[in-house]
């Protein structure tokens, strides 16, 4: 005789980008272990396919639901939740004072109070005058693996291709699938210093995972100031 199927709870939230309402069910013990086994491999390809396996079994509806269309600071948030309703409300981080290596501080934090940190003014449709402006989407899961880097101009002309939504010059609107990565690259490049700073301000003041707190340095009795952002600092 078959054993009983165990019985999933529930639960629904919002995608912060699109104000969306989900439902979806905490990790099984089985998707628990696929996620250690990847974070110990350290195969960040690994670690982001099973993040998108995981996430789209544990979310019951939307039917047509797909991970890979969710800006990454979703998918963090969404993870967060999926695996809070799993492991615990509560996950411990390890922080370091940044002025004194010494002080090493474990720090409980509720999954609760870990929200998306909003700049006021935030648009995703840049406008660099002259009747042109940019429509740029938000970083999806590609960029777990390979970060969001702005460092440098070469960094900063291949993160801008990747999000990049469509050209609307006037009337006409030149949709990322018409576009070469060539001539894409090329009209970057002919873009103003000020006008190019406008795009990589959207990646700035995108919305992010954040929790900051205060900590206290016992070994000398001050307090330090901790910001987390992003999936990767609060494990």
């Amino acid at each position: 005789m078959a054993l009983p199927k165990p019985i999933r709870p529930e639960y629904s939230t919002t995608i912060p980008s699109t104000k969306k309402k989900i439902k979806y069910q905490p990790f099984t013990v089985k998707e628990e272990k696929i996620l250690v086994l990847a974070a110990e491999s350290g195969d960040n390809e690994e670690i982001t396919n099973a993040i998108i396996n995981i996430l789209n079994r544990c979310v019951t509806s939307p039917q047509d639901f797909n991970v890979e269309e969710l800006a990454l600071f979703d998918i963090e948030y969404l993870f967060l939740k999926a695996r809070s309703k799993s492991a615990g409300e509560n996950i411990e981080v390890r922080v370091t004072d940044p002025d004194d290596e010494t002080c090493t501080v474990f720090h409980s934090i509720n999954i609760d109070k870990i929200g998306i940190e909003r700049t006021e003014g935030h648009t995703d449709l840049i406008d660099l005058g002259g009747e042109m402006q940019v429509q740029m989407k938000y970083p999806d899961i590609s960029f777990f693996t390979d970060g969001i880097n702005n460092e440098d101009l070469t960094s900063s002309l291949s993160t801008i291709s990747r999000c990049i939504k469509s050209i609307i010059a006037g009337e006409e609107v030149f949709s990322r699938m018409e576009m070469g990565e060539s001539e894409l690259e090329e009209w970057l490049e002919g873009l103003t210093t000020e006008q190019f700073k406008k795009i990589v301000g959207f990646f700035q003041s995108m919305p992010k995972l954040s929790h900051s707190f205060t900590l206290k340095n016992n070994n000398k009795g001050t307090e330090f100031k901790v910001k987390l952002e992003g999936l990767a600092d609060f494990f």
